[in-house]
């Protein structure tokens, strides 16, 4: 049996469909085109997206090493915060040391004549006394010398004995002026010419006729010989190197980083590997230059007994005590070490937040680090639970 709609009966039954599958398809349509619109806003503001609670702040892979850290609560009981100040803290600084000649004690000796060495009265290590004979040479430049020295010793006789008789002839009255004044003038001379040979004789040294005997201007130690017999020698040729015993001291090499510590007139004791007793001493000066290869600084140390006999080139070992004032010092827990070169500490700048401090320390004393460089006095510095601190920051790298 067939069945017939009239016409409204079909716009009737067109009307009633539900309108449900239509809103679903409206739904479907504007979902499909706001969804990558969010994850489009999202990726090109990464700013404005909600940091998840208990989470570190997330930072960009290029952020400053001084970014602060957040903390997760639950983190918090394991960190031990500290507030720091300055303190005096006696210590002692242990470095190498050797014993040296002060750079105004040495001298090297030589001749102002040319010549060859024919014997040598010394060797390198040798103590002597002022005016002890150190080398003999032959000279023909010295034969020369002494010869002049002969010749104006005796123009300046005939000189005087011209000069009187101009004056005996001129009080006869049968002189005259002019000759009398030239007799002067030729005396002069004559004397100017014996002092200058003389100096030159002073000079030269001891000896007679071509030989001339180099001797040690002050009591001294023979350092270092530059010649030996049979060497031939010019006027610019240095023979030997002498330094005087007294002049010695101590040349400890310090640590750049400890040199902060280390005070004019502060107390050392120095070990020699050839005495069985330590010397006592005292800090004088400090070398205002680096060595590049081991960052290290001559500090000198001159003994406190002046008497004390020390040979240059000695090894030792130097003990410099040291008192900090003004120095912060923190225990091995709270200094991390980054990158193998990177000393930081963790400072605290409000609960649960800290920031990473690049320092300067010295050497370590009485289990304690000092600070010399990065904090300052009042701050609070994270002593525990710095390396819980560390790992969270490098999660974030």
């Amino acid at each position: 049996m067939k069945t017939h709609f009239s016409r409204d009966a079909y716009f009737k039954k067109l009307t009633s469909f539900p309108c449900f599958f239509i809103l679903l398809l409206v739904t479907a349509c504007s979902g499909g085109e706001s969804e990558p619109d969010a994850a489009s806003s999202a990726l090109k503001s990464p700013s404005t997206a909600k940091t998840l609670p208990g989470k570190p702040q997330q930072q960009s892979p290029d952020s400053s090493a001084n970014k602060a850290i957040t903390l997760r609560p639950e983190s918090l009981p394991y960190i031990k915060v500290q507030e720091v100040k300055a303190e005096s803290l006696g210590g002692v600084i242990s470095a190498p040391a050797r014993v040296d000649f002060r750079a105004k004690a040495i001298s090297t000796t030589g001749t102002v004549v040319e010549g060859r060495i024919t014997k040598i009265y010394v060797q390198v290590g040798d103590r002597i006394k002022a005016g002890a004979p150190l080398a003999t040479l032959s000279s023909v430049q010295a034969t020369q010398m002494r010869s002049d020295y002969a010749r104006a010793e005796a123009e300046l006789g005939r000189a005087e004995d011209r000069y009187r008789r101009q004056l005996e002839m001129q009080r006869s009255g049968v002189g005259l002026e002019i000759e009398r004044v030239e007799a002067e003038t030729q005396l002069k001379q004559a004397r100017t010419d014996l002092d200058r040979s003389r100096d030159f004789l002073h000079l030269l040294g001891s000896g007679a006729a071509d030989e001339v005997t180099i001797r040690a201007p002050f009591d001294s130690m023979v350092l270092k010989a530059y010649v030996s017999v049979g060497a031939a020698v010019g006027s610019d040729t240095p023979l030997f190197d002498l330094g005087e015993p007294s002049a010695a001291w101590i040349v400890a090499d310090v640590f750049e980083r400890d040199l902060a510590l280390v005070e004019k007139g502060a107390k050392a004791v120095i070990e020699l590997a050839s005495s069985p007793d330590p010397i006592h001493g005292h800090v004088v000066a400090e070398s205002a230059a680096i060595q590049s290869d081991l960052r290290r600084a001559a500090v000198f140390i001159a003994p406190d007994d002046a008497k004390i006999a020390l040979r240059p080139g000695m090894y030792a070992r130097a003990s410099i005590e040291t008192s900090g004032p003004g120095h912060i010092f923190l225990p091995a827990s709270a200094i991390l070490i980054r990158d193998g070169k990177t000393t930081l500490v963790y400072v605290e700048k409000s609960a649960g937040v800290y920031e990473p401090r690049v320092v300067q320390v010295g050497q370590a004393r009485e289990g304690l680090i000092p600070i010399l460089k990065g904090l300052s006095g009042g701050e609070r510095v994270v002593v525990g639970g710095a390396l819980l601190i560390d790992g969270e920051a490098a999660m974030l790298l």
